[in-house]
């Protein structure tokens, strides 16, 4: 019976002592053509979202605190966009989740500019012509 005592009493010392995971995200997009997107993470608390364009972070800047676990990111430029997480009680950032922003062309926007003004003739023609007269 001591030996089991013993074993009990470690492991409920030892739960305190056990590794804390830090916040990570969960899958990121690679890439957004339209500037936007949401991030989400698992996390056991607060935490800090960053935002830096460069590598190195010199950039960064804080653009979320608290206790959900994902944010819509909207309105960025192109470029490429680097995200760390990190627990408000914590000093480490997570690993870096890479978003590079790609909008489409003008030209292509252009396209489906022309593309829905020529549907959307077509379709007023086919309601004048397929009125009944009277």
């Amino acid at each position: 019976m001591y030996p089991l005592r013993c074993v009990l009493l470690l492991l409920v010392l030892g739960l305190p002592l056990a590794a804390h995971a830090g916040p990570a995200f969960d899958a990121t997009p690679e890439r957004s053509t339209d500037g936007g997107f949401a991030l989400s993470w698992e996390a056991d608390g607060a935490v800090a979202l960053e935002q830096a364009s460069g590598p190195d972070h010199a950039d960064a800047r804080i653009i979320y605190t608290g206790h959900d676990a994902s944010t819509v990111i909207s309105g960025l430029p192109d470029g490429e966009y680097r995200f760390r997480l990190r627990a408000s009680d914590a000093d480490d950032w997570s690993d870096t989740a890479t978003v590079r922003v790609e909008h489409h062309s003008l030209a292509r926007a252009f396209g489906f500019f022309v593309l829905g003004g020529g549907v959307f003739l077509v379709l007023i023609v086919a309601i004048l012509r397929g009125r009944p007269r009277g």
